[in-house]
């Protein structure tokens, strides 16, 4: 550990801002589901690790048990929830629960509700360091327009950000929806309707 006496993990305060939303919407999730998320231009998920670490240091945020992979699942302290709102500029009143007890059982569904999330955001990789700039090659004439090879599949930009996204419906708490969409566009998105257990 190399950090300062405040953050011993030598988080930085952008990755703990990273770790912050993220929680704050999904509500449980792992180092590596942050990562990739949030950030995946990073390394490695260590910055995200380090950041939750920091952020349990000072109450924040805490590790109740393990994904079924082995990863160590995260979620916010009621503090960490008032810190969330904040980062995702959203008012204290729709910040949602803790989800406090999900990651004793493994969070399996959880798990499949976040790796949808990164599926559709679609957050496009960036350089975490400075890259040294370099002259620019001179302009060459464009090519023609060519159509794709067969069986390549494009990527398009993802859907929204982690802020657009909700695990719980503002003012409905009897709605069971796994995900919820705020979208300028779109109004809103409901996706994985599931019926209310009696």
């Amino acid at each position: 550990m190399g950090g300062s006496r405040t953050y011993p993990y030598a988080s930085t305060s952008a990755v703990r801002a990273h770790v912050l939303a993220a929680l704050g919407v999904l509500k449980l999730a792992t180092a590596d589901q942050m990562h990739r998320l949030m950030a995946p231009g990073h390394k490695d998920n260590k910055a995200f690790r380090n950041a939750a670490l920091d952020l349990a240091r000072h109450g924040l945020a805490v590790s109740e048990g393990s994904a079924r992979d082995g990863n160590k699942l995260w979620n916010l302290t009621p503090l960490g929830l008032d810190a969330a709102a904040e980062v995702l500029d959203r008012p204290v009143g729709e910040r949602g629960g803790t989800a406090r007890g999900a990651a004793r059982s493994g969070a399996r569904h959880a798990m499949a509700v976040n790796e949808t999330v990164i599926a559709i955001t679609r957050t496009p990789a960036t350089a975490t360091r400075p890259v040294p700039r370099q002259r620019p090659a001179p302009m060459a004439p464009p090519a023609p327009e060519q159509e794709p090879a067969p069986g390549l599949v494009l990527e398009t930009p993802g859907m929204g950000w982690i802020g657009s996204w909700s695990t719980e419906v503002p003012r409905c708490p009897s709605c069971r929806t796994d995900l919820h969409q705020q979208h300028p566009t779109l109004r809103q998105a409901v996706f994985g309707r599931r019926p209310r257990s009696k």
